[in-house]
């Protein structure tokens, strides 16, 4: 089995940890209210708290923030793959989100906040049909919720990230800038140039989209149209 990368471990935390915690708090209402809490022996206790106090030591201080990543991971592949104990019929209606954005000093925040309906749970993800002239393919991410793929040409990056709607934020460097907007097809595509580089994102009624190059306007556009055509 292949080891899995801290990146993909990062975004396997960031973007599965809506829906583990969402399916958490499906349980909890299912579950019934007589049951008694677990109460942990004092052999227990005083165990964890010996474990804790070794852990809690300079040197392993590191190993030990890991070990935590690791294990909510861990966990939320386990919550992920149980999630067929406690989805319904919901999962079929139509999904209803608004975006919040807030202009700050140095970037602009995107938020969006999503209903309780699960989202599909074989998203359909796509990728663009055209690439400017010398980027390659460096990696290609695909999490489940998350289909990322990077592009490199010498110096300059190409990246393209397609993600199922849930409740999150992105933050784009907007310093002395401003967010314009395109419309292209049936979407309404909002891209920033700022150091060099563009970002441009976008909605549908199931995915995010993200595009972030050091390639000009008109590459940019075809990469988008590219996508958005499909």
């Amino acid at each position: 089995m292949r080891n899995i990368t801290d990146e993909e471990l990062d975004i396997l935390l960031t973007e599965h940890m809506p829906k583990a915690n969402k399916l958490l708090n499906q349980l909890e209402e299912e579950r019934d209210k007589d049951i008694t809490s677990h109460v942990f022996s004092e052999s227990y206790k005083k165990r964890m708290k010996k474990i804790i106090k070794e852990y809690s030591r300079t040197p392993a201080q590191i190993k030990f923030a890991a070990f935590r990543k690791y294990a909510a991971a861990a966990l939320i592949i386990f919550i992920l793959a149980n999630s067929f104990l406690i989805i319904t019929v919901e999962a079929y209606r139509t999904r209803v989100f608004k975006i919040i954005t807030t202009i700050y000093d140095t970037f602009t925040s995107i938020i969006t906040e999503t209903d309780d309906v699960p989202f599909n749970e074989a998203p359909e993800f796509t990728e663009p049909s055209y690439v400017p002239d010398g980027f390659e393919v460096i990696n290609n991410i695909n999490t489940g919720i998350t289909r990322k793929i990077d592009y490199k040409n010498r110096e300059r990056i190409l990246v393209y990230k397609q993600s199922v709607l849930t409740s999150s934020e992105l933050r784009i460097d907007t310093e002395g800038t401003e967010i314009k907007e395109i419309k292209i097809g049936n979407h309404i595509i909002n891209y920033v140039f700022n150091k060099g580089m563009y970002n441009a994102y976008w909605f549908d009624n199931e995915y995010s989209y993200l595009i972030t190059g050091e390639i000009s306007f008109e590459e940019l556009l075809k990469v988008i149209e590219s996508v958005v055509q499909k």
